[in-house]
């Protein structure tokens, strides 16, 4: 345990245990530290066969965009007012709003690296 959490510090990602297993159009939570404290939510992404990384808070009013079913099978959502992200880029689609910010994510045996 203390080693991932040094190996993080260091410049290694934390390590997203499962992660290769998330489902085409599917999006999922991934708390890091602890979220009350000054941690972060990152919702977790795959499209087209690639996994992205998304911060879980919408650019626009501070909304949460969702885990679950992708919009179309490509785009997170924010429920507060209907704004979709492309989970690779983090621009929205179709509205006057600002990009969600995006991290690095990478597959490695079943799991993956993640950079926040």
């Amino acid at each position: 345990m203390l080693g991932r959490v040094f190996g993080f510090l260091r410049g290694k990602g934390l390590i997203v245990e499962g992660a290769g297993k998330l489902p085409e159009g599917e999006a999922r939570k991934v708390d890091v530290g602890d979220v009350l404290a000054g941690g972060k939510q990152v919702i977790l992404c795959r499209v087209k066969g690639k996994l992205h990384a998304l911060d879980s808070v919408c650019p626009h009013e501070g909304g949460r965009i969702t885990p679950g079913p992708l919009v179309e099978g490509k785009y997170a959502l924010c429920p507060l007012h209907n704004y979709r992200f492309d989970p690779a880029t983090g621009e929205n689609v179709e509205h006057l709003c600002g990009r969600a910010k995006t991290y690095r994510v990478e597959e490695r045996d079943g799991d993956a690296e993640l950079w926040v």
